[in-house]
């Protein structure tokens, strides 16, 4: 063999040899989204909840839940009163909710015992929240479900009640409960200790919900929501709780 002789451009030397050609290959990346929920709790009182039983007189609580995708929130749900109520328990009115969400729900006087309600509450408290994982098909459903009902709360159609089920933590379980997302109950007695020493409701309340979590398993993160004590979760922001931890 002549040393002296040209290799041809398509040959190349991995090593010693020279019995190879030269192979491009392209490497794909596929980029799989990640979809999850963060269910969220203010309920930081325990004396707010004893005998399984949730004393609005003690602490009213709070229950919210966001969506994100791929560490960012696209949608929220914060459902809280925006606006003064009446206390007035005994009165009478229609029990006929107007839609879904206030099933179970009679409204006294029509609505004057509950409040205007706003899908934005603001969070003052620290946070004990909860990571759902969900498919794709179940974030647009989730989506969807939610926008709609922001737009009843800020119409007036649905409005914030604490005593029994249009409440922040009954109306976020229903939206879950509607596009099939896995969550434990969250229903329990409800009083008003300063109108009455019983129990007056068996509802969907913040407290319940919340330990419901924790006896069936799920690990709690914890979140403070800073020095000025005010915070919503933000879409298109960066999830402050569980965004920043690589999965």
């Amino acid at each position: 063999m002549n040393r002296n002789s040209t290799v041809p451009a398509r040959w190349t030397s991995t090593g010693h040899s020279r019995t190879s050609p030269i192979e491009q290959t392209t490497r794909k990346t596929v980029v799989i989204d990640s979809y999850y929920v963060v269910v969220g709790f203010e309920v930081n009182k325990p004396e707010a909840f004893v005998d399984e039983t949730h004393d609005l007189a003690v602490d009213y609580g709070h229950a919210f839940f966001y969506t994100v995708k791929n560490n960012t929130i696209i949608s929220v749900f914060s459902f809280g009163p925006n606006g003064a109520g009446k206390f007035g328990w005994f009165d009478k009115g229609s029990t006929f909710p107007p839609n879904k969400y206030n099933r179970y729900a009679p409204l006294k006087d029509g609505y004057t015992n509950s409040r205007p309600g706003t899908p934005d509450f603001i969070v003052t408290e620290t946070v004990k929240a909860f990571q759902l994982r969900i498919s794709l098909a179940q974030a647009m459903r989730l989506i969807h479900e939610t926008n709609k009902i922001r737009a009843e709360v800020i119409s007036g159609e649905l409005r914030y009640h604490a005593f029994l089920n249009d409440t922040c933590a009954e109306t976020a379980k229903e939206i879950l409960d509607e596009v099939e997302i896995d969550n434990p109950s969250g229903s329990g007695a409800v009083k008003h200790s300063k109108a009455l020493p019983f129990s007056i409701a068996y509802s969907v309340n913040p407290y319940a919900w919340y330990f419901n979590f924790i006896k069936n398993g799920y690990k709690a993160k914890i979140f403070n929501p800073g020095p000025a004590r005010r915070w919503l979760p933000l879409i298109n922001k960066l999830d402050p709780i569980y965004g920043t931890i690589q999965k």
